[in-house]
């Protein structure tokens, strides 16, 4: 996970690959889900304000040698025509979200030649550009897909509206597009099943938020997460430097946590004690916690998925929640125990996966206590993706433009050479100072726990 503005891309021959159509775009009925209705209406805020967005997350990737545009081309085309998410769309009308879908038959991919660059500063200004123009749109395509060309390596690059990605679907791109890649240089067909699309997802998502009540079984676990301590998010375990919660400019940290090999050992200790590695990871985050501020009660939100379904897996949308995740460190809080904690808090908060978290704010607080970016912890196991192998290979990042942040996010990605942490929080002397302190620690009980050169605490006991 990279920001764009930390991104060092070789120069080189920019083509671009143009999505059309000959067809006249239908109006469709489906509502927009919770996280797409959101982020819209932040996107239209920052248009009306003049203020410059990046609303896309994008994927890049190398191929060998010097890449085939017309196969690229192929490659995209049969990509577009599968997915419903690119070619159905939201535009704004008034405080609404109409949508509109094209024939997938209907739309072709054409290679365009850009141009050459001979500075990484100079493309990646170019491409920062024409990823937030082209994803800013509010009409179709919200998309924008290339290839830098050079003679030994060439770089793929993609990016669409968040609305209508997210990482899960962004892996699925990387095998699919590879796959209908090396098909095209052979010329042979590609057979890849229909793919279910997004907006059943939407409708169902719809019609169960609209029966939910404040006092339904279903947000028990969300009324308990907000009812404790102060009410409401919790609070850093550090000073951050914005007391207003307000959604400041970000930067962001990458954390190397631990080798393939140590993250398995800390997946086989986790497993000892009643839990996976996403326990294991969140009991450390609990126990740095209780270590800073005396506190035991850990609370964060967390992204599960929301294909619920083996029909889903397949799909490219914006398939993901955040639940309310709560638990209490033992009396005499150890790694150990902090783990079965953790992962009986998952289990309770993830049985919750189909209650968005918009609504469910939207029943139980008032507007004024609901940040813009609420700070959560994410957990992926990204080793059985298709493709993930070739990931270091293949130069593979997930980009975003430039963070903004009220608090800190944490992602802990798995992947089959390392674990990692990337952090985004606000852009202050009092975050810079106090979260690498917090995370060092967190990293520090996990690295203990794997038999690694940790440094050995009062919160963390490994048996």
């Amino acid at each position: 996970m990279t920001q764009i503005l930390d991104w060092r891309p070789d120069p080189g021959e920019v083509i671009e690959f143009e999505p059309a159509t000959d067809r006249a775009p239908v109006p469709h009925d489906v509502p927009a889900s919770y996280f797409q209705r959101s982020h819209m209406q932040s996107a239209a805020a920052h248009r009306a304000a003049g203020r410059r967005q990046s609303p896309w997350v994008a994927m890049v990737f190398d191929l060998p040698g010097r890449a085939d545009t017309d196969a690229l081309a192929a490659a995209w085309q049969g990509l577009v025509r599968r997915h419903e998410a690119f070619h159905t769309w939201y535009e704004p009308e008034d405080d609404d979200l109409t949508g509109f879908r094209l024939p997938p038959g209907s739309v072709t991919v054409r290679p365009s030649h850009v141009g050459d660059f001979t500075s990484t500063d100079d493309l990646r200004a170019y491409l920062h550009r024409r990823l937030d123009e082209r994803t800013a749109t509010t009409s179709w395509p919200g998309l924008l897909a290339g290839v830098v060309r050079r003679d030994t390596t060439s770089t793929v690059y993609f990016a669409i509206d968040h609305a209508y990605t997210d990482g899960h679907s962004l892996a699925l791109l990387f095998d699919e597009l590879r796959t209908r890649y090396d098909a095209a240089l052979g010329g042979a067909p590609v057979d890849l099943a229909p793919a279910h699309g997004y907006l059943d997802c939407n409708r169902r998502e719809r019609e169960r938020s609209a029966a939910l009540t404040a006092d339904a079984p279903e947000l028990a676990a969300w009324s308990e997460f907000l009812a404790v301590g102060d009410g409401g998010f919790p609070h850093f375990p550090v000073e951050l430097g914005n007391d207003a919660g307000e959604l400041l400019p970000g930067t962001r940290l990458h954390y190397p946590v631990l080798t393939g090999a140590q993250a398995r050992a800390f997946r086989a200790y986790c497993g000892r004690h009643g839990g996976g590695f996403g326990a294991g990871a969140f009991a450390a985050l609990a126990l740095a916690q209780w270590e800073f501020t005396g506190n035991d009660v850990y609370r964060v939100l967390t992204a599960v998925s929301t294909r619920a379904y083996p029909r889903l897996l397949h799909t490219h949308g914006w398939l993901v929640n955040l639940v309310p995740l709560l638990f209490r460190l033992p009396s005499s809080p150890t790694l150990a125990g902090a783990i079965a904690a953790a992962q009986q808090g998952f289990q309770k908060a993830r049985a919750g996966y189909d209650v968005p978290v918009h609504r469910a704010l939207e029943l139980l607080l008032t507007e004024g206590d609901v940040p813009a970016i609420p700070p959560m912890a994410s957990y992926l196991d990204g080793r059985t993706a298709p493709g993930s192998a070739d990931y270091l290979r293949a130069d593979t990042r997930l980009l975003t433009g430039p963070d903004n942040a009220s608090g800190v996010s944490m992602w802990f990605n798995w992947f089959p050479d390392r674990a990692d942490l990337v952090v985004s929080m606000p852009d202050t002397p009092q975050a810079a100072a106090g979260v690498p302190k917090y995370l060092d620690r967190v990293r520090e009980i996990m690295l203990t726990a794997s038999g690694g050169p940790g440094v050995r605490g009062p919160g963390q006991l490994p048996t």
